[in-house]
């Protein structure tokens, strides 16, 4: 193995090798900080561009890709609260609040540093042990995935650790939302509601950045008026990059239980980024100290969601590179990459070819060195992009949520949707529901399905379901884990009770969520204050009764998933009704008359511009959106000097867009 690593290491010192890893690490960065560009999507469009390319020198470039989106999906989740890709979604918890404080290089420093170190713990375990946990990895069957997708879930308990009940009916929501179009293992057609386009599904990306990123800009931009995106100004610094990595080194257990969590997840095939920066987040909020602070802006909660984030790619090579099974979809590509160039996951690669996989393995590894180089260097730049005003940044962020919502599957039912969910993330945060969970329950619940339908068909073929989804031994830590993280905040409350009654009564009396924007003690006389739990308990109950009734007609693997989320879903609903019942409660959507107009104003602008791209094309529409919202952001007292800005903005901005998609990047538009 010595001898592997350092012939490997020595197509490092090639030039032109070196180079290229950089480069793609780079390239790596930039497709994971576009929302809705993900590692697959760089390394499927870049793939081609290596054939002509010596094997090593292919896969080295690849590597570079991987490593550098695993880091690039954070700058968006820091800079404007949406996640580059889904793992990153947990890195938005404290990133986007640090941010508002004008700490966005603390965050963007604190994610590449813990990217780097995450990255290279897993490196070591992978080139150390990576054949004895490949074989561990095949012990993952359908009723660990079904408990691993459960654990996944009881993060919710931290995400609404001050409302339980609001994080668990906007997961299960969430859970029957992944439940739309075919199912994977019955072929059932779900809850399309006889539109043809969602029989694919509903887009991630779509959901994505219609609950994170568009609540905050028709909140804040748009509403509001304020002057930029972030709460303050940003003034980057060397001190702050130094203070920032000394402050992680000195919590060497936060940094290693991350990484290490993200290496297990790793390595189960499939699992992928999202549930291995979850979980590693919702460890980290419950060992650590001080964990108030979590939720409201700490570079700690980006280092344990970036560590796990970055750790689970190398975890994911080891069932590849030992198996031949990917552990993630990028890892997938990678594969077709070693199968294209004639090398066969398994002993051969160790074998035959040990001088590239070795050298696959060190790149990966000098990847992630690459990554803490640009990601220290360029939150110089990044960390400035919030300073820009508000009036030309939230065109572009808006444009970017259609073209990114709209480039993984090339769907215009994907940007409409996007819209519709950022409406309703913007009206779940004004009622104090926050959207956190329920994205979670959509990203889960596909593994939770798979994992119980596939357990039921297995399970009654042996004649006990029940004993094949919970006697396995990995199965009884995932149900013991699923207990203690779900009964945690009893815990918790029971601590904080004895040491401090005054924030213990605090907490019972239902404080706000991380996020919301409007008090709930002081009411506008001008705008509607409704009962936020009593009309969420409402539409919990009418959901649940459209999707049980919708899917009595289907097989028994079809409905199971569904009509039990249904039932849960109506459970929850009950109870929500009825504490509004009991409580009275009432939340306002809008802060004044005038927010009200300027909001909806804002969607009927998005709602014009998605009409018209299809009929104009994408460029013209663009061009003219933007050139409208800047000026509505000036509540129409331009002046000539302003207006001549606006119109400069208008053509440079979507002009760089169309350049950089089309061309550059060859993705499509819309």
């Amino acid at each position: 193995m010595l001898d592997g690593l350092l012939a490997g290491a020595a197509h490092l010192l090639v030039i032109k090798n070196l180079l290229l890893l950089f480069l793609g690490t780079a390239l790596g960065i930039v497709f994971g900080a576009i929302p809705g560009l993900t590692a697959t999507m760089g390394l499927a469009l870049l793939v081609p561009f290596t054939f002509s390319m010596d094997p090593t020198t292919g896969l080295l470039m690849l590597a570079g890709i991987y490593v550098g989106a695993m880091y690039g999906d954070a700058i968006p989740a820091i800079l404007i609260n949406t996640p580059g890709t889904p793992a990153a979604i947990a890195t938005t918890f404290d990133g986007y609040p640090l941010s508002q404080k004008g700490m966005a290089q603390h965050a963007l420093v604190a994610a590449a540093f813990a990217s780097c170190f995450g990255s290279l713990l897993a490196n070591v375990v992978l080139a150390v042990a990576a054949e004895p946990l490949a074989e561990w990895s095949l012990a993952f069957g359908p009723p660990e995935y079904f408990w691993l997708g459960v654990f996944g879930l009881t993060i919710v308990s931290v995400l609404s650790a001050d409302n339980l009940l609001k994080g668990f009916v906007t997961a299960a929501i969430g859970l029957l939302l992944s439940t739309v179009g075919i199912a994977a293992l019955s072929g059932d057609v779900r809850l399309t509601f006889g539109f043809p386009d969602l029989q694919g599904g509903i887009g991630l990306a779509g959901a994505l950045i219609g609950f994170f990123c568009l609540p905050e800009i028709l909140s804040n931009v748009i509403g509001k008026r304020r002057n930029t995106y972030a709460g303050e100004q940003v003034q980057p610094s060397i001190k702050i990059i130094r203070e920032t990595i000394f402050d992680l080194v000195r919590r060497p257990v936060l940094m290693t239980r991350s990484a290490i969590i993200g290496l297990v997840v790793g390595v189960a095939p499939g699992a992928g980024g999202n549930i291995a920066s979850m979980v590693s987040y919702s460890e980290a909020t419950r060992w650590e100290k001080d964990n108030h602070e979590f939720g409201k802006g700490t570079t700690r909660g980006v280092a344990a969601s970036e560590a796990a984030n970055s750790a689970m790619a190398p975890g994911s090579m080891i069932p590849l590179l030992t198996l031949g099974i990917p552990g993630s979809p990028p890892a997938a590509v990678i594969l077709g990459a070693l199968m294209l160039h004639g090398m066969q996951p398994g002993n051969d690669l160790f074998a035959i070819y040990s001088d590239t996989t070795y050298a696959f393995i060190v790149g990966l590894a000098v990847a992630a060195v690459a990554v803490l180089i640009l990601g220290t260097l360029g939150s110089f730049i990044y960390a400035r992009i919030i300073n820009i005003p508000s009036t030309a940044m939230a065109p572009a962020i808006l444009v970017m949520t259609a073209l990114g919502s709209y480039a993984i599957r090339n769907n215009m039912l994907d940007v409409w949707m996007m819209l519709i969910f950022g409406v309703v993330g913007f009206i779940l945060n004004r009622l104090r529901y926050h959207p956190a969970p329920l994205v979670l329950g959509f990203i889960l619940g596909p593994y939770i399905e798979d994992g119980l339908v596939q357990s039921k068909m297995i399970g009654g073929a042996s004649g006990n379901v029940l004993a094949y989804m919970t006697l396995r031994p990995i199965c009884l830590v995932l149900i013991a884990l699923c207990i203690i993280s779900a009964l945690w905040p009893l815990v918790a409350g029971v601590l904080a009770r004895n040491k401090n009654k005054a924030d213990t009564q605090n907490v019972l009396s239902g404080g706000a969520v991380a996020g919301d924007t409007t008090p709930t003690d002081v009411l506008p006389d001008d705008t509607r204050s409704f009962n936020a739990d009593l009309w969420v308990g409402c539409a919990a109950l009418a959901i649940a009764a459209i999707t049980f009734t919708n899917t009595l007609d289907l097989s028994e693997y079809g409905r199971v998933f569904v009509q039990y989320t249904s039932i849960v879903l109506a459970l929850l609903g009950v109870v929500t009704v009825y504490r509004g019942i009991a409580n009275k409660e009432n939340q306002a959507l809008f802060a004044s008359g005038t927010e009200r107009n300027r909001v909806l104003l804002g969607i009927a602008l998005l709602i014009i511009y998605l009409a018209v791209v299809p009929l104009t094309g994408f460029l013209i529409a663009t061009v003219l959106f933007y050139f409208v919202l800047h000026t509505v952001l000036h509540d129409y007292r331009l002046a000539s000097v302003e207006a001549a800005k606006a119109l400069g903005y208008s053509l440079a901005v979507p002009g760089f867009l169309y350049v950089l998609f089309a061309k550059i990047l060859h993705v499509p538009l819309p």
